[in-house]
């Protein structure tokens, strides 16, 4: 285990352990091995050199272990939440947000994560919850927990991660944003955003998923085979995210698309009438409010 330092040197050889590895837990998972792997391929230390994913049935075990075992002794499944905590210089948690507090209350918890990098990335699941779960007679202060919100092509190193900024090492702060980087951008976000902002870097892919689908609907009723409905609209997508990105805001995209009595318009039109941007608004503002309910 590597010891923690308080220089601007980045500390190597560390272990990570997820606590509760679902699917998010193991996108992240996978993110940042191949990451080291290939820092170690070039010649270099990793940052992090073990990994430690906790599951709580035999099944889910096996599935982990066979599923990344291309990585060897650097990777192990553990059913002990403790022992795995104990022996990880950064701690994230990714179990289901409702098993938290059932997870952090355990005997010898408290002690595991004292001075520990803790990461969490549950939603609605503020600081001050988590901290009250790990010891409820301790100040938020006694425990350096970080807040994050991503999607899952975290796999792919695509993710949108935001992060909470909170008050902590800057050797910790750095570790965490270095964490979220191999597996995309990220963006720091006061506390007071964090459960708006979550929303956008999280579930509103899962709201654009429904627009994709609708329109590979409507391509296909015209006679596209879908597999090729998508294909053409899934680089469509690309093509608008490169725009985006150079900063076209979405407005003048619309009327630069948009010709006199043409296609474009007759659809945007369409979609006015039946009220869709007020509905994908709805989506994020009630995802939102729910994500707050969670946290209380």
């Amino acid at each position: 285990m590597a010891a923690t330092n308080g220089t601007a040197v980045p500390r190597t050889g560390l272990t990570l352990a997820i606590i509760g590895c679902g699917t998010m837990g193991s996108a992240i998972l996978s993110g940042v091995m191949e990451s080291c792997s290939k820092s170690v391929a070039a010649g270099e230390k990793a940052r992090i050199s073990h990994f430690i994913a906790t599951v709580s049935s035999q099944t889910s075990a096996d599935a982990l272990q066979k599923r990344f075992s291309k990585f060897g002794d650097s990777f192990k499944v553990s059913r002990d939440n403790v022992a795995s905590m104990q022996a990880a210089d950064i701690v994230m948690l990714g179990c289901k947000p409702y098993m938290a507090e059932t997870v952090l209350k355990v005997a010898g918890v408290r002690e595991a994560l004292q001075g520990k990098l803790i990461i969490s990335v549950l939603v609605g699941s503020p600081v001050e919850k988590l901290a009250a779960f790990i010891d409820p007679t301790a100040p938020v202060s006694d425990f350096c927990i970080k807040r994050v919100m991503l999607n899952i092509a975290a796999e792919f190193g695509e993710s949108m991660a935001v992060i909470e900024t909170t008050s902590m090492p800057d050797y910790m702060e750095e570790e965490s944003d270095w964490i979220f980087r191999q597996v995309g951008v990220t963006a720091p976000v006061a506390p007071e955003l964090f459960d708006i902002a979550g929303i956008l870097a999280g579930p509103a892919s899962a709201y654009l998923s429904v627009a994709f689908d609708g329109i590979l609907d409507g391509a296909v009723s015209q006679g596209l085979k879908r597999a090729d409905a998508r294909k053409m609209l899934t680089q469509s997508l690309v093509s608008l995210t490169k725009l985006l990105e150079n900063g076209e805001h979405p407005a003048v995209l619309r009327e630069r698309y948009s010709s006199p009595k043409g296609t474009t318009i007759a659809g945007l039109l369409s979609l006015e009438e039946d009220r869709v941007r007020y509905a994908f608004s709805k989506a994020v503002i009630e995802s939102s409010k729910r994500s707050v309910e969670i946290g209380q």
